[in-house]
């Protein structure tokens, strides 16, 4: 029988490179919920045969009668995103609460865990999204529809307000003495944050809607196709940065809001490069990544020899191997930023986001690159939208002082957050866990390339981790495409954005500011901007 350490020399054999791309502010649920659950399009699908894949392996998806009380305490039930309607890729129409704070409510109903006793967890989603709506609905009242009476088992009406499955109404649990003192008592904090778009109907049960195999075809299938992680969270209970500076450094400094728009902490660009090893950082439609400036040790210092940082179109030539380029042993791929682009954020569009995975695995999977290759698509945090699974607890902290000034020692996970590990050494129908106990977390990612590469840890927490290099049970790579033949959605080119210039766009154009300041020793301030153009102007002119 081979040694566990035989078995991880056999693995470290197949791959020689990884590819992280990171999407934003989705969770679980809310993208991959029903991926292995079609009962929302044939309701005479036996319930044994949902949440399993094809190999038998169980799935923590949706059962389709998740619950949350909004304000009145009305069961809000989950529901497919109908693939008709206008606004399907700008669900859930506006950007929900994030950050520590309203995480907190949406999964313990207060600042703190746990819920008071006989309410269940992650019960605070809809009110939380209802307090940042307002108090009224915006654009067109809610509509009160009477369930369809109907032979086609196809029928996915979704109804409002006190119209509930007969089996599995909740409203009775949501108006009992706890819901009752809870609702009166505990409100949602107030985010703080400008809303800037915010489309006609957004309503409370938006945050309820989840995404089909469907309405998802290129992640679904890939999901499907290699491998699905159903038990990975963000690193933080929070927002973006945070959760970046987890993805790269094993660590946000203490930090849990998206104040900090660059970090100083080693990262794993530096360990590579300490170690021989290279890298590269790519981004659609942007010569210069925001990983670029947000890793201060990558920005302060020469590129290595082998390392490359660039655009898309970069990336894909060097996988072309154009001008004697080749892949590095890690690279990690951004999206474009801002309203107009595919980071799939909060309320931009979603379908955006689904051609993009398909051209980079498209990219790779036709390069010479494809066989020895581990790509992983994840997203950095969940961005206030629904999951029903608790995260865990029992997070290493990276140091034993890191600290919060909110209290928080880092010792919980985030929500979470939908995370696809692709490569032709992974059996399709893959749902894939860690056989540890210690979840899967950003940092497992860290713990892979530590492992494949031979580099020591950058904190505690990537110590602690998880590799996923077990994922890889092929003794021979596959040949088949699950891809083949199936195209990108396309969103409703009508729906447009206002003209507002997005978080991150600007947080990129801060940690821009904050290099020119530590090269000049000078105290500048990042401009503010009205919109995503001025935004990239700016950041385009200092580059």
């Amino acid at each position: 029988m081979a040694t566990t350490e035989n078995k991880k020399d056999s693995q470290k054999k197949k791959i020689k490179h990884v590819i992280v791309v990171m999407f934003e502010n989705r969770s679980f649920d809310h993208m991959l919920g029903y991926l292995y659950n079609d009962r929302y399009k044939n309701k005479n699908i036996d319930k044994k045969d949902i949440n399993v894949s094809p190999l038998g392996h169980p799935y923590s998806g949706l059962t389709g009668h998740e619950t949350n009380p909004d304000n009145e305490g009305n069961a809000i039930k989950v529901y497919p995103i109908d693939p008709n309607d206008k606004y399907t890729y700008y669900m859930p129409k506006m950007d929900p609460g994030e950050g520590f704070m309203n995480t907190n409510f949406q999964l313990f109903g207060s600042l703190n865990p746990p819920y008071q006793p006989g309410i269940a967890p992650n019960q605070g989603f809809v009110r939380d999204f209802q307090n940042k709506i307002g108090n009224k609905y915006f654009g067109d009242p809610p509509v009160h529809k009477k369930k369809k009476t109907t032979n086609d088992s196809n029928d996915t009406t979704h109804t409002t307000k006190k119209v509930y499955d007969k089996d599995y109404d909740h409203s009775k649990d949501y108006k009992n003495d706890n819901y009752k003192n809870w609702l009166q008592h505990h409100a949602p904090p107030k985010s703080g944050i400008e809303i800037v778009s915010k489309f006609p109907g957004t309503k409370p049960s938006d945050i309820m809607g989840m995404y089909t195999p469907d309405t998802l075809p290129i992640l679904s299938n890939l999901a499907k196709g290699y491998a699905v992680c159903d038990h990975y969270y963000c690193s933080v209970p929070s927002e973006t940065l945070p959760n970046r500076a987890f993805m790269h450094m094993a660590t946000s400094e203490g930090n849990l809001y998206d104040e900090i728009k660059s970090y100083s902490a080693k990262s794993i660009f530096k360990n590579l490069s300490d170690h021989k090893h290279s890298w590269g950082i790519f981004a659609d439609k942007l010569q210069k990544p925001y990983t670029y400036s947000f890793c201060q040790d990558v920005a302060d210092n020469p590129t290595p020899a082998g390392c490359f940082w660039g655009s898309y179109d970069d990336f894909k030539l060097v996988l072309q191997g154009k001008n004697g380029a080749k892949l590095p042993d890690y690279t990690f791929l951004e999206p474009s930023w801002g309203s107009y682009g595919n980071s799939q954020h909060p309320n931009y569009d979603v379908a955006a986001g689904e051609k993009y995975m398909l051209d980079i695995y498209n990219a790779l999977r036709e390069s010479k690159y494809w066989e020895d290759t581990l790509l992983v698509i994840n997203y950095d945090e969940h961005g206030g939208c629904y999951d029903h699974i608790t995260p865990p607890g029992g997070a290493t902290p990276p140091s034993p002082t890191t600290k919060n000034k909110n209290g928080f020692n880092f010792d919980r996970f985030g929500v979470r957050v939908p995370c696809v590990l692709i490569s032709p050494w992974i059996e399709a129908g893959t749902v894939y866990r860690t056989k540890g106990d210690v979840p899967l977390d950003h940092t497992s990612l860290l713990k892979t390339i530590e492992v494949l590469f031979d580099l020591p840890a950058l904190t505690n927490r990537d110590k602690a981790a998880s590799d996923v290099l077990d994922v890889l049970t092929r003794t021979e790579p596959r040949k088949d495409n699950p891809l083949e033949g199936i195209e990108p959605p396309v969103a409703d080119a009508s729906v447009k954005i206002p003209n507002h210039a997005s978080q991150i766009v600007r947080a990129q154009a801060a940690a821009i500011t904050d290099k020119k300041n530590r090269d000049t020793g000078t105290q500048n301030t990042t401009p503010a901007f009205h919109s995503d153009e001025d935004a990239n102007a700016y950041i385009h002119q200092e580059h």
